[in-house]
């Protein structure tokens, strides 16, 4: 059996490349599509990062005090009482 359908000739494959759309940006067509600016959501990101990494920042400040106050203690208790005289 042969098969039916015919090849393309290169007249037509030059046709057809002359309807190929330029390209675009999936960023505008997305926005487009569903009105949603991506620089917006980017923006909206970074800004809930940089809280989240100052909140991050003030916590690991209070433990190095409280690891500061722990390493205080424990040198407190090495160190041998003066005695008292009886």
């Amino acid at each position: 059996m042969t098969d039916p359908t015919p090849e393309p000739s290169p007249e037509a494959e030059g046709q057809n490349a002359s309807q190929i759309p330029p390209s675009v940006d999936q960023r505008e067509i997305f926005k487009a599509i569903s009105g949603i600016d991506l620089n917006t959501i980017d923006a909206d990101i970074e800004s809930a990062f940089g809280s989240r990494m100052a909140e991050l920042d003030k916590m690991l400040e209070g433990l190095d005090e409280l690891v500061d106050k722990i390493e205080s203690n424990i040198q407190n208790l090495d160190q041998p009482k003066p005695e008292s005289p009886q």
